[in-house]
């Protein structure tokens, strides 16, 4: 009865370290085995991938783990003499040549934009965002000699005026009446009053997301903020909160405008560490059967791998610019003019 072929190699093996020695006087040796084995009907062994491919995989599947990232351990390298003023400063512009229809990276920021559509026509417009610095997430503003004026401008000319890589639209504060909203912009206060009926996002100088839902905790969250040595960069008041600290919310059926209705939807989600999300939902047309409601687009969110996630001002004001790519919430329709914008810049002179 013949052995197993896994034991016999192993005989084999522990034969051949005891033969090393005597191979200098019979250089035929490890020829005479592989035809000892290849006679027993296997094939031709190779020794040396016998010892050593187990190794070899393992370095395989680590590469192969570091490749999905694109970028190694996912990170860039942010050099100090270039990082950005927390101000309405005009970052570098990008490099027009490092874009695609589909990406752009240099040594700061890389993006990546992805397209889905439902059978129904609604489209899916989703930006992956990683950044060297937080710096780099930014707001611009239509009027930053006076950020609390009612000037508006559309996204695209904001985003042109600001450098942007990739622009999205804010919550246009300036659309809100009652002026009952907490909005800092690039550390310059607007507005600080609290809303018991919204919900608020603030970004720190470490480019971290916090949500405050129905604006609770607000108000003492700056002075927690100043203890911690943090500071508040940008705040917006919108909503409602989509995800947060991983969790995806129970959303208020009656908050905002039309909520379960299917509409153009734009919000923004932090992923990680300086790693974030654009997305923009389109709908074919004004029908109210394509689009998302604030529930849907809550689940998407959290199902993007969101820790935090905000809903932004959608509607007629859904538009997200990308080099010179202009995707529109709401497909023909004019481009409307507002207050401000989210947007991504690159750190590289």
């Amino acid at each position: 009865m013949k052995m197993p072929l896994r034991i016999l190699l192993i005989l084999l093996c522990a034969i051949l370290i005891i033969a090393i020695p005597f191979t200098v006087s019979s250089p035929n040796l490890l020829n005479d085995v592989k035809m000892e084995l290849m006679n027993e009907g296997g094939e031709e062994i190779d020794f040396g991938k016998l010892f050593f491919s187990y190794a070899r995989a393992e370095e395989e599947v680590e590469e192969e783990a570091l490749d999905e990232d694109g970028q190694n351990d996912g990170s860039f390298e942010a050099h100090p003499e270039w990082k950005l003023p927390m101000d309405f400063t005009v970052p570098p512009a990008p490099d027009a040549a490092l874009y695609t229809e589909d990406s752009y990276e240099d040594e700061t920021i890389s993006v990546k934009l992805e397209h889905q559509e439902m059978d129904d026509g609604t489209k899916m417009h989703v930006a992956y965002i990683r950044i060297a610095d937080p710096s780099q997430l930014r707001t611009g503003v239509a009027n930053p000699e006076k950020p609390a004026s009612t000037r508006t401008k559309t996204v695209r000319s904001m985003a042109r005026n600001y450098n942007a890589v990739i622009a999205l639209n804010g919550d246009n504060y300036t659309d809100n009446p009652k002026k009952t909203t907490f909005e800092y912009r690039m550390t310059t206060k607007i507005r600080s009053n609290s809303n018991k009926l919204k919900d608020i996002l603030i970004i720190d100088d470490l480019g971290d997301f916090h949500l405050f839902v129905q604006s609770q905790g607000i108000k003492e969250y700056p002075e927690i903020m100043k203890k911690e040595g943090r500071k508040l960069i940008n705040a917006f008041t919108f909503g409602p909160a989509l995800v947060k600290d991983g969790k995806l919310l129970e959303l208020d059926e009656n908050y905002g405008y039309n909520p379960n209705g299917r509409e153009p939807r734009t919000a923004i989600g932090q992923m990680g560490p300086l790693s974030y999300v654009m997305v923009l939902i389109e709908a074919k047309d004004r029908s109210g059967e394509t689009g998302f409601s604030q529930g849907k687009l809550a689940e998407f969110m959290y199902n993007l791998g969101c820790v935090q996630a905000f809903n932004l001002d959608g509607g007629n004001s859904a538009e997200m610019v990308f080099g010179e790519q202009v995707i529109k919430g709401q497909p023909g329709g004019d481009e409307r003019t507002l207050s401000d914008i989210i947007y991504f810049a690159t750190m590289q002179p």
